[in-house]
């Protein structure tokens, strides 16, 4: 019987973490890899360390999957004084607090049960300065994933991110990509960023996109039950002031109402775990002052399973990604979207996520504080959905295909493959 070769993950995000869709990305790879010849250990931190749960998740992590969970310091939660703490305790990030006890038990793994390459995820950096460590401890070959940027343009907030931090942040990401043996990066556009900062390595940076898995779908209607009785726009996920604000989206409306382009009476938009900012004040008065208290919903947060039979009850789904930070990044979210087969709203700006849409097919990107264009589309969209021709509008499945998640992993498997059967 041929060996299964054994691949140590290093990742912050991995059930019942539910904070993100980029969680899916790490706990589909560790779900496939097995069928490729590589069975996976996921070193990760202990549950109290997540926000947001979705224990269901836990359910498609296969018996296999070996599972390490270590204590952690959080330096925003643990060592903050009256709301206050150093930036650098929380270099590259607030979980570095993590390190002693992820490495500590990574050497202990790789003493039991040795491993024959590292992989490290990120968002969360330090996951990639715990890999870094355990690669020069081992001398294994280490991929290192960013499925966003290590330093954003725009700081989440809270987030520590003056000059010298920042700095010293692209300091370690330059150390990180000139250690490991291959970078991977979830889209096209943050490889070329990557490329080019560090033109040296390019020859080692390449793209595995996110994607969908087709079994998530499979007991799914693939075009849901038909038209609802109002136009249900349906958008799944965090909304914010910062990137994700959907009060363009209701100046729209309203813009199309009032030209006779859109019935709100026969309009649902729907916010399925939107968080805190659905009870702010900027969007309840937003609500108020354009009258569309009774179009739109703020529904709590379901688990990922039923989210995904949510989407498949809408008309259309809306995508919001507004800052410039963004523009070369595609969220996970969107792939699912666009497999549930019902057109996609992307409030973007030209970018990657404009760029898989119109590959696809799936719908309409339209820049975010372009009003009249957003009014327009909204008015169009209205239009044909009263005369059933808004189904037309889903993604092209077979150039959706090549974002299943199994061929993805395939991919990720190959570069495994050729990095254990040959010197790193």
């Amino acid at each position: 019987m041929t060996r299964l070769k054994h691949a140590l993950f290093v990742a912050f995000h991995y059930p019942p973490e539910a904070s993100s869709s980029g969680v899916l990305r790490t706990l589909k790879y560790s779900r496939y890899l097995r069928e490729f010849g590589w069975r996976v250990t996921v070193l990760t931190p202990q549950k109290d360390a997540f926000e947001v749960t979705d224990p269901a998740l836990e359910s498609q992590i296969p018996s296999s999957v070996r599972i390490i969970r270590t204590p952690f310091l959080n330096t925003k939660r643990h060592l903050a004084f009256r709301g206050a703490y150093p930036s650098l305790l929380a270099l590259p990030d607030r979980w570095i607090g993590w390190w002693p006890w992820a490495v500590a038990a990574g050497k202990r793994l790789q003493l039991e049960d040795p491993f024959d390459i590292l992989y490290s995820t990120s968002p969360h950096a330090t996951a990639h300065l715990i890999a870094w460590r355990l690669a020069r401890i081992s001398g294994k070959p280490w991929v290192t994933d960013f499925r966003d940027p290590w330093v954003e343009d725009i700081a989440e907030p809270g987030d520590n991110s003056g000059p010298l931090y920042r700095r010293l942040n692209r300091y370690l990401e330059g150390r990180v990509i000139r250690r490991c043996s291959r970078v991977v990066a979830s889209t096209s556009h943050l490889c070329d960023q990557l490329r080019s900062r560090y033109p040296d390595h390019s020859g080692k940076i390449s793209t595995i996109f996110n994607g969908y898995d087709e079994a998530d779908f499979a007991s799914i209607s693939p075009y849901g039950a038909g038209r609802n009785e109002r136009m249900t726009i349906t958008h799944a996920g965090n909304i914010n002031a910062e990137f994700r604000d959907p009060r363009f989206l209701f100046r729209a409306m309203r813009l199309a109402a009032d030209g006779g382009n859109l019935d709100l009476r026969r309009v649902c938009l729907r916010f399925i775990g939107g968080g805190p900012y659905t009870e702010s004040a900027d969007v309840r008065q937003s609500l108020a002052e354009l009258r569309l208290e009774e179009c739109v919903e703020f529904l709590p947060r379901v688990p990922y399973e039923q989210s995904l039979a949510e989407l498949a009850r809408a008309d259309m789904l809306l995508l919001l990604q507004a800052s410039s930070d963004t523009v070369g990044l595609v969220p996970a979210k969107l792939y699912e979207y666009l497999r549930a087969q019902k057109p996609v709203l992307a409030l973007v700006p030209p970018g990657a996520t404009a760029d898989v849409l119109a590959s696809t097919g799936g719908g309409w990107s339209v820049a975010p504080h372009d009003l009249a264009a957003l009014s327009r589309v909204v008015g169009d969209a209205f239009r044909d959905w009263t005369t059933g021709a808004l189904t037309a509008c889903r993604a092209d499945l077979q150039a959706l295909r090549r974002f299943d998640r199994k061929l993805l992993t395939h991919e990720l498997a190959t570069m495994f493959d050729q990095l254990t059967s040959s010197p790193a």
